[in-house]
């Protein structure tokens, strides 16, 4: 492996475990107040706009089993209901309730605290050097999708594995 590749993936490594680690700290805190952090990104998901679970299945490369169970809690505890779609019997939309936004609500500042004291910690010049680097990878990944075959939008799939 050239000295350039072993670099690079120092720091993608470096990167994901940091993340990984963040994400942790995160999840403890969130658990200490009934949440986590599985459930709120897919609550912070469908508070976007309502969806199929279909689409949380390709959106977070999730099983479909897991998917269903973890919006069967989110239900049975009030957080998003679902519904029928028009025109599909079997596909049932996914949509966050009062109680699913109240949980938001008190889960944030949780999640946005440990934002602020690890990126808070950048330089303004830092943190604007960061921003565009991470505006630049999304846009290569993005042609990464383009190029290996994923539908584009709001839930890059890949072509075929989508159930419409």
């Amino acid at each position: 492996m050239e000295p350039q590749e072993i670099r690079l993936r120092a720091i993608a490594t470096a990167f994901g475990w940091t993340w990984y680690r963040m994400r942790r700290l995160i999840d403890a805190h969130l658990s200490a107040h009934g949440a986590s952090m599985a459930r709120l990104k897919l609550l912070v998901f469908v508070a976007e706009q309502p969806c199929r679970s279909t689409d949380i299945v390709s959106f977070f490369d999730q099983a479909p089993r897991t998917v269903t169970q973890a919006v069967d809690w989110l239900e049975q505890n009030g957080l998003v209901t679902r519904s029928p779609v028009a025109g599909d019997r079997r596909a049932k939309l996914v949509a966050i309730t009062d109680a699913g936004r109240a949980m938001l609500a008190q889960a944030l500042p949780l999640y946005d605290g440990i934002v602020a004291q690890t990126f808070g910690s950048l330089t303004t010049k830092e943190l604007e050097a960061l921003d565009k680097a991470i505006q630049h990878l999304g846009n290569v990944v993005d042609q990464l999708e383009k190029g290996a075959g994923f539908l584009q939008g709001r839930f890059p799939t890949l072509k075929g594995r989508h159930d419409g």
